[in-house]
């Protein structure tokens, strides 16, 4: 949803622009294509209503985490995630970090998110804490959500994600089995 809020910024500052050099053609182009995505937005809103009947979540706790914040827009184009992937494992070393990372992370599969570096603060140092405070690792609470009930469906269980939570992750913890979302409050 975050891409069609940007889209209706810009349209708004086309419409902006074609009432300013009197372009009605344009003008009428910009309206249609700002209708279309409002309309699109809706939708994403009733579907996710749908889903939401259908998948079932219990907050079973709050955890304080550090992560790394993603500083692209687009960061699936071109190389920025292998870069910023780079960049992460040289800070966690840097903050003697990185085996405290891969432990937690080893015993949590990432099934989907929009996440990608992160680990819970009291797993760590509070020099290690400071360290990647100093890189721009920001502080930030993490709810765990249990994974009740849904239909299965990864697709689906991603989509109501994606409408519900602005940051996250789903997580299958190995030991048990269960399936969680780690809903990032930023």
């Amino acid at each position: 949803m975050e891409g069609n809020i940007d889209n209706i910024k810009k349209i708004a500052d086309q419409i902006e622009w074609s009432i300013l050099v009197g372009n009605k053609i344009k003008l009428k182009e910009y309206i249609d294509d700002m209708m279309n995505t409002c309309k699109e937005i809706k939708a994403k809103i009733e579907n996710t209503s749908t889903q939401e009947k259908e998948v079932k979540v219990e907050n079973i706790n709050q955890i304080p985490f550090l992560y790394k914040p993603i500083l692209k827009k687009n960061f699936y184009e071109g190389n920025y995630l292998e870069e910023f992937s780079e960049k992460r494992t040289n800070e966690l070393n840097a903050a003697q970090a990185f085996a405290d990372h891969n432990k937690f992370w080893q015993t949590h599969e990432i099934i989907k998110g929009n996440i990608f570096g992160s680990l819970p603060a009291e797993l760590i140092s509070k020099e290690a804490k400071r360290k990647l405070e100093y890189f721009g690792w920001e502080d930030v609470k993490v709810n765990v959500l249990e994974i009740i009930k849904y239909d299965g469906d990864m697709k689906s269980l991603t989509a109501y994600c994606e409408g519900k939570y602005n940051y996250f992750v789903i997580v299958k913890e190995k030991l048990t089995g269960a399936e969680m979302i780690l809903h990032y409050d930023i």
